[in-house]
């Protein structure tokens, strides 16, 4: 009775950098159409990669993608020392949402 056992093994495969940054996205807030508009590729894309997260998370929704992926690490909640920049942004993605809507 010495031994711990983990509840799960641990994930195979860390994500690659373009996952990581489809990841920030997610946690941002946008959508795939959102982040494929901004990254200048295509909106299948964005669901392959986002579908890669989930597989290496073993993660069923992308809530459950950002709490494991906030456990690892690999996400930080802004403090409340950069609250008014992150307010900023924020309402300036609001924006450009509405602008993209427009078109």
């Amino acid at each position: 009775m010495d031994k711990v056992f983990p509840f799960s093994p641990p994930r195979p495969d860390q994500p690659t950098p373009r996952e990581q940054e489809i990841l920030n996205y997610i946690w941002a807030g946008l959508t795939s159409q959102e982040i494929a508009a901004r990254l200048q590729i295509a909106q299948k894309t964005v669901e392959s990669h986002r579908a890669n997260l989930l597989r290496k998370f073993r993660a069923a929704n992308a809530a459950q993608l950002l709490r494991l992926a906030l456990l690892e690490g690999l996400l930080a909640v802004p403090s409340a020392d950069c609250a008014p920049d992150a307010k900023r942004a924020a309402q300036s993605a609001k924006a450009s949402r509405r602008l993209t809507s427009i078109k």
